[in-house]
Parts: structure tokens; sequence; C-alpha cells
């Protein structure tokens, strides 16, 4: 079935009603959050607005995400045939006209009647190197109705989170790193000496989201150069406010070493994306067709000569302008106009992708139905070390080459790992040429992460059951073998070519859906009237040196091993205008569903619009108190049926709770380091800490609530089924609330910022030990109110004792919660109930998407 189905229909449906959710959010905090600031009366906190927006974009990512198709990619190393292989997916039906652009009714500079992939936006320039940009083919009801038909390229640019990642993971591919390795006092060690010269009052919440984003990648990638935990790194950057320069400081410091040459061009890059930021859409420019030979061209030639293209004999990059029109930065190109400027490496060290629309109709029958059902992407391939003279790592990276070469090795490792863990790709062709396997270990390693995010860590590859496997493997580069040889083919070729595959991709050539199974999904794939004879070269050069090729191929060992219905296979490679690919696209169409895709879609969803109603009932306020005390009650008493409901669960249960509502080192540096903090201040001296603690203790404990906990619960609960079933998302985040409620709620919150303060104030002479101290016990207090919970170990009320029989050593800790947490919880209500501004417009918003 073609896209959309019933299913994505629903979910597009959803994922729109989620975008409006989190706008119509939007749209009311800025009607009334202010007069809720002016009366003091529950004002929606500056986290909770940063963690709106962060959801609203995430709302319309997945929305934009859900109107697309899963999509087939095409990968190897590089100098395989990947371009080759797409030109031929795009060769038109008809010579009149070409299967590029949006509307075929439209003329230049939309639509050109004689554009050619191969010809006029393909680079010629001898490169032996990736370009690195996922380059996806689709179709023009795919590509958002605000984009200019004038100029039907887009290419989306990184955010400044993903441009982080690619300079780290590049410079630790590339280039020789530091002995460092990120203890919690190297990082301490790093913040005091930055925050000496670039301290600030206020800490910025992107920046601090950006640095743990692109540093929990690099634990991923390299766990030992990257020992500290998130939450150390997220304490400090709470701990040590800093200024703009401070930021990039401690990214220079941490990801590449401080090299000023990359941290010269991550300021370069990074102002370019701020450039072209809009608040409409992700960060994208729009490009002339002309403009997209330069984009892809790795050697970044300023000169793109080509005498047999029908559109673009030659074409100047300073005929290129980037200007704005309409809310979007294009690529303008004025032919003959000259005297432009534009730094070519910038901009293509910012792209992540470069859309091409495809019009189907205008391809051959086999590639017309494959692309109306799925997108085709063309994915940078893996890349060799480095290889003579420059053998070794990088020592510096003062040209402009090395860096790009440093940003190409981080982006190639990035794509396709990102494309991987967000299911973008479905279905995998694995193009392998001869002597080309110099990339063996990486090879394996990123064909094993799609494969076990395709089809699950349990499953890959040994209990793959598919009859058709969505892993396809293209051998190519078949005639350069044997063409130019005095001796004919014979099957210890083709036995060594395929020996090599097997050597690189290991069980999943050998063991593939159980032990001693072969992966039999291979094909010749050849590309005649390029890099392999057509039939006329064939017959001048001597046809039998193909047909005892063919008669090789059949007889090998090795490919009567790993290569299924191999004489269909070759007679198919063999013929002019096929060259394979015809057996790729219909087996591409029965591989390519759609449903771990949408799965995986519906639970983002699910999550985003749960995440966007505990914010706004966090904002709204019952005006019955009796009603509302009874709600918490009912809230305590439901967590404590599911935690008593399986005893032979209950220390994965409270285990998971602790970890989840528990404090880790780093999460406390705020408050236990709060008297080093500078103060916010704009006019005269700063309030004593006595009145600034306060504030900061019921902002830190409302962001604990609202997302802190959220996040943890998902990511625990995931973590751990055997203590399932969990408490759902929606009433563990109504727990939270009322938690942070209960301990922000008169005499208590009296009692533990006042013993809190205790230990902010300790005096010490050592400083170290001082710190030391404060962040030890601030931890300890922290964790103990919100496990016992409140500062009080009394009981609220009478309970029945647990029986060890069923509970063990968890017992205690179960009568504690049954005889305190309903009480404690109720007393978050308060006596006497103000309704803030906003407070009825609010409720109806949430009755609107709750019910829907």
């Amino acid at each position: 079935m073609g896209f959309p189905d019933d299913r994505d229909r629903r979910i597009i449906r959803v994922a729109e009603e989620t975008e409006n959710f989190a706008t119509d959010l939007a749209h009311w905090v800025n009607e009334h959050n202010e007069n809720r600031i002016q009366q003091d009366l529950l004002p929606v906190p500056t986290s909770d607005e940063f963690e709106l927006t962060r959801l609203r974009r995430l709302a319309s990512n997945l929305f934009s995400s859900a109107k697309v198709p899963v999509a087939a990619a095409v990968y190897g190393p590089s100098q395989v045939g990947k371009s080759l292989f797409v030109g031929r997916v795009l060769i038109a039906s008809s010579d009149d006209y070409s299967p590029l652009g949006r509307d075929e009714q439209s003329g230049p500079p939309a639509y050109y009647q004689h554009l050619s992939f191969d010809t006029d936006l393909n680079p010629q320039s001898g490169s032996n190197e990736a370009t690195a940009l996922v380059t996806r083919f689709t179709t023009k009801d795919r590509i958002a109705a605000n984009v200019s038909a004038e100029y039907p390229v887009m290419v989306r640019a990184l955010t400044r989170a993903q441009w982080l990642r690619v300079v780290a993971r590049g410079f630790s591919g590339e280039c020789q790193t530091a002995e460092r390795n990120w203890t919690q006092d190297q990082m301490e060690d790093l913040f005091d000496e930055v925050s000496t010269r670039y301290s600030y009052t206020e800490v910025d919440r992107r920046w601090r989201i950006d640095l743990i984003d692109a540093y929990a990648y690099m634990r991923v990638c390299d766990r030992r150069g990257f020992q500290s935990k998130e939450s150390v790194l997220n304490g400090l950057l709470n701990r040590y406010p800093l200024t703009e320069d401070g930021y990039i400081a401690i990214a220079a410091n941490m990801f590449w070493d401080n090299w000023s040459d990359l941290t010269t061009l991550f300021i370069r890059i990074n102002n370019f994306l701020e450039s072209i930021h809009s608040e409409d859409h992700d960060p994208a420019i729009l490009t002339h067709w002309a403009g997209v030979r330069f984009l892809l061209d790795s050697q970044r030639a300023k000169v793109h000569d080509r005498r047999n293209s029908r559109c673009f004999k030659r074409v100047d990059w300073e005929d290129f302008r980037l200007v704005e029109r309409e809310g979007w930065h294009v690529l303008e190109y004025d032919e003959g106009r000259g005297g432009g400027n534009l730094d070519l490496e910038t901009i293509q060290a910012s792209m992540l992708e470069m859309v091409m629309p495809c019009l189907p109709h205008r391809l051959n029958e086999d590639w017309r139905k494959c692309i109306e059902m799925i997108d085709i992407l063309d994915v940078p391939g893996m890349r060799a070390g480095r290889q003579g003279a420059e053998q070794g790592k990088r020592q510096s990276a003062e040209l402009p080459e090395e860096q790009m070469e440093i940003v190409k090795r981080g982006k190639v490792a990035y794509l396709f790992e990102r494309y991987t863990e967000e299911m973008l790709i479905q279905t995998l062709l694995l193009l392998a040429r001869g002597g080309n396997l110099e990339v063996t270990a990486q090879m394996k390693y990123h064909i094993d992460k799609w494969g076990r995010a395709r089809y699950g860590d349990d499953i890959w590859p040994t209990k793959v059951r598919d009859k058709l496997p969505a892993l396809f493997l293209g051998v190519t580069g078949i005639d350069e073998e044997f063409r130019n040889r005095d001796e004919y083919a014979d099957a210890m070729l083709y036995n060594a070519r395929l020996a090599q595959v097997a050597d690189a991709l290991a069980e999943v050539m050998t063991d593939f859906g159980g032990a001693g199974k072969s992966f039999n999904n291979v094909y010749p794939l050849r590309y005649p009237g390029t890099w392999d004879a057509d039939r006329e070269a064939q017959e001048k050069e001597g046809a039998d040196k193909w047909k005892k090729a063919g008669e090789a191929f059949l007889k090998s060992s090795m490919v009567q091993t790993y290569v299924s219905d191999a004489e269909t296979k070759w007679e198919r490679a063999m013929t002019d205008g096929d060259g394979g690919l015809s057996l790729i696209s219909q087996a591409w169409r029965e591989v390519t569903t759609a449903h771990k895709k949408q799965e995986q879609l519906e639970n983002a969803i699910k999550e985003v619009r749960s995440r966007l109603m505990q914010l706004a009932k966090s904002w709204v306020v019952n005006a019955d108190s009796n009603i509302d005390r009874e709600q918490r009650r009912t809230c305590a008493e439901r967590v404590i049926d599911w935690l008593k409901s399986n005893p032979q669960a209950i220390y994965d249960r409270v285990q998971v709770m602790e970890q989840t509502l528990g404090f880790e080192d780093g999460d406390q540096y705020v408050l236990s380091d709060f008297a080093d903090i500078p103060a916010r201040t704009s006019v005269g001296r700063p309030e004593p800490m006595e009145r600034r603690f306060p504030k900061r203790l019921q902002e830190y404990l409302h962001e604990w609530a609202t997302i802190t906990t959220l996040e943890r619960w998902e990511e625990n609960t995931k973590a751990n089924p055997q203590g399932g079933p969990w408490l759902g998302t929606e009433d563990f985040g109504q727990l939270t609330r009322y938690m942070r409620d209960a301990l922000c709620a008169g005499e208590t919150f009296d009692d533990i910022q006042g013993q809190l303060m205790k230990v902010v104030n300790l005096k010490l002479r050592d400083e170290a030990a001082k710190r030391r101290a404060r962040r030890k016990y601030v931890s300890i207090m922290m964790n103990d109110y919100v496990m016992n919970p409140g500062p009080s170990g009394e009981k609220i009320e009478e309970a029945e004792e647990a029986d060890p029989e069923d509970f063990g050593l968890m017992s205690n800790f179960v009568t504690r919660w049954v005889s305190r947490l309903p009480e404690f919880l109720a007393s978050g209500a308060g006596v006497e109930v103000r309704v803030p501004a906003g407070n009825a417009e609010l409720a109806v918003i949430i009755e609107k998407y709750s019910s829907s």
C-alpha cells in the first residue's frame, strides 16, 4: 500500500493536534503570564517556558516526520558507486522531460525540462571522499507547502546541538586527543577556570541543554574519554552561569582540546546557523538547481564546466547570493553577475540534508512505483583511515582543508547514527566494491547499529526470520576485474570478492537468522555505459570476456552460498538499462514497511502530548480546596495500591522510584553551592541570600517535579521492564506535582529551607572540604525529603505494618509511605485558594485536548 495508509493518516491527525496543543499553550502563556507575575500568583516559571518551547518544536518535528514516508538508503564506503546508483534511478522515461522538480508546468528556475542528475547536479571533480550531506529524493507532496516553488531544493541545516556533536565526533576520530578523561575533578577545574573569565548571573538554558546533549552523545561514542555522568555536567552548568564566550570555552576544552582554529571554525559556523534561524521552520536554505553541484562537491570547486549539459554548461560560484525571500534564506543564481563572496566551506559545513523533489510519472515504471511508496536516501559513505604522509592522528587544524576533513569525518559518522536511531532508514542497500574494504571495522559497526535499530537487539542478526530481509548487499565494480586483462575471469575472483565482504560483516554473513545460515540477499550491480561496458562496448572488446565471467560467477562456491537466484541476478546485471537495479526496486517495495516508524512516532507523540498535559496541569488551580485535597489523597492511594500490587516486583519498583525521585550527584550543586553563585541584579545591591534562596529552592523543586522526574521515569521504566506494569506517565506526573506542592507548602517549606540554609551557609577555611561537605549533606537531605516524604519522619496517620513476608526489606518503606503519603500530598492543597489569571481559559484548553 502506498503512503499514506489509514494508520499514517491517524498519526498525522494526532501529530497535528499535538502541535496545536503546544501552540495554544504558548499563546495562553503569552496572554496571561504577565498578569500572574504582577500578582505573584502561580506565574509560569522560566524553566517551564523553555520546556514548552522545546516541546513545541519537538511536536512540530513529529508532525513533519509523520507526513513523510519511510526511506530506503544507499550506503557504503567512498567510491563504490552510490551516486551512479542514484543516477540510474533518476533516468527519465522520456528525453523530453526531466523527473527532477515539483511542477513541470513551471518554467526555470523551478523546472528545467532537460535537467539531469548525472550531468547537471552530481559533481565530477575526481573526489575520493564522500560528500558529508544526506541527499533525499522525494515527491513534491511530501515537501512543506510554504517552500517556494521557484526554488524547489531544500537544504536542511544543523542545529547548534548537532554542530557540537559533529565537531566533537570529528575531532575524536581524526585528531590527537588529550590525556584527560573528564572525571568530576577535571570538570570542576575547567569550570572554575572558565568562570573566572566568563562569569555571568544567569544560566543560558539552551546552551546547557546543547552541551549536555553533545556530552551524552560523546559518552556513548567514547565512555573512557568522558567518564563523568551527564548529571555532573548538568550540575556544573547550573552552578556556574556563563556568558556566550564562556559556554564556547567549555565546549572547546571538552570536545576539541581547545584547538583555537577549531574554535574559530565552530564560532563561524554557529554564527551562520544563527543568521538563517527562523521561528517558522527548522533551519534550512533553499537553492537554485545550479547551486546543487557546489553544495554536493566535497572538493569545493568554484567553477563547474559541463560541455554536454543542456542546462548549465558553465556555473561560477561568484554568481550566487544568499538572500531572504518570504521567510526563507535562498541561494539565488544570477548567471554572469559575478562579485559574490559567499564562503562555500561555511555553507557546506552547516548543511545536514538536501531534499530533491522528483516527479514519479517521469521515471521508469519500476522506480515510479518505488518512490511513490518510499523516499530514497543517498547517505554519505564510510571514510577510510588517513593514509600515506598523513597517517596517524592530526596534530593541528590550521588549514581550511584540515578543518573540513575533521568536519567531514564527524558528519559522516553522526549522520548515519542519527538516521538509524530515529528509524529514518527502514531498508538499507550496502554497496561494496573490490579492493575498497579498508573501512571494515566501521562497516561492521554501522551495519550492526542499523540492524539492532531495525530489528531489535535480541533479534539482530541471528534471529532475523524475514524471507526477504531489509538489508541488501550490492557488489559493484564487476567489469573492472576482468575487462582490461588478458585472462578470463574465474570462480576464484568471485570467491575472493565475497570472502572479503564475509570477513568484514562476520556473523551477519555467516549466521543470519541462525547458526550456520548464510545471508543470501546479495546482488551483482552494474552501470552499463559508465563504469561497466554496455552491449555495444562488449561486442567491440570481445563478448567472450563477459560470457566467461558469467559462467565463473555461477560456478563460484561463495556465490552459491551468498547469492540466491544467482542466474537471474547476473542476467539482469548484464542487461543494458537495468544493471540489476530492477530487482532492487521490486524488493524494496516488498520489504520497506512503515510499521516500526509508525510505532515509534505514535509513542513519541504520546510522550510529547503527555508532557504538555503535565505542564498545563501544573499551571491550573482547582478553586475548591476540599475537592483538591481529596484528589491528592486519591492520587496517593493509587500510587500505594500500585506499589503493593505485586510483592514480587517491590524491589525493582522501589529502586526505580529512588532513581527517579532522588537526586544524582550533580543535581544538588545549584542548591549546595548557592552561596558561591553570583546573584542576579539590575540596579543597586542584590537581595540577601536569605531572601534569594527560598525562591531558588521553589524554582528547583518545580523543575524537578514537572521536567526532570518525568524524563527519568520514562527512561528508567523502559530500562526495567521486569518491574512492570509501571505507573503511567500522567499518574506519575500527578504524584510529583502534588509532592512539589506539599514540599513548598507553609511550615513544611519553612522547615526544609531552614535546614538546608544551615548547610548552604556552612563556613570552613578549606574551600575544597567546604564544597564537598555542602554537596554531600544537601544531597542526603534532598533525597530524604522526597523519599520520606517531607522533613519529618513521624507517622501522619496510623497504618498497618507491611508484612515482611510479602515485601522483605522494603516493608518499612511501604509502611512509611502508607502512613505518610496521603496526608502529606493533601497538605499541598492549602486552606485558602486564590485563583490566578487565565485559570478558566487554561482549564478549557486542558479539557479540549484531554477529550480529543
